[in-house]
């Protein structure tokens, strides 16, 4: 009976041990990101990031993940400062990037459009972070599951020790 009790833990313990290992594996190194195509939008996750006006919607397009474009949705800005922005090009300066590398690119606002440019740039920023957090979960997660799968276990095996 010791010796079954014994195998049991061992087995839970492994379980939990693979589980991390799986998760370090999957998501703690570098694998290479399947190619597809995305289109993301920021006002939803954007309401409280507001131009001279109000929010700037934007969409977001990305091709194996990197920024490929970025349109200005509809919006109640002032047109002759989304004008100053498109000018500028500033929505060009994240094409090409990673979730990533756009949150930690240094940009300046535009001058005459500060407010605009500030916004969309902080919109992008923060929809990439999001962006990337979704892509990219933490290998803690496999972690606690692989702990709550322990416990589980664990609770199981206690449940039909009693009986």
């Amino acid at each position: 009976m010791k010796t079954v009790k014994f195998l049991n833990y061992v087995f839970v313990v492994a379980l939990g041990f693979f589980a991390v290992m799986y998760g370090i594996d999957r998501f703690g190194n570098n694998h290479p990101q399947p190619q597809f195509e995305e289109t993301l939008y920021t006002e939803e996750f954007c309401k409280d990031i507001v131009g001279f006006n109000d929010i700037i919607p934007l969409e977001i397009n990305m091709i194996d993940g990197r920024i490929a474009s970025i349109e200005i949705l509809d919006n109640a800005e002032t047109p002759r400062f989304l004008e100053k922005v498109t000018d500028d090009n500033l929505v060009e300066k994240f094409y090409g990037l990673t979730p990533k590398e756009a949150v930690d690119l240094e940009i300046d606002a535009v001058n005459g459009a500060t407010f605009s440019s500030n916004a969309i740039i902080k919109s992008v920023k923060t929809r990439m972070e999001i962006y990337d957090a979704e892509m990219n979960p933490s290998p803690w997660t496999w972690q606690l599951i692989g702990i709550i799968c322990c416990a589980v276990i664990l609770c199981v095996l206690s449940f039909f020790k009693k009986k």
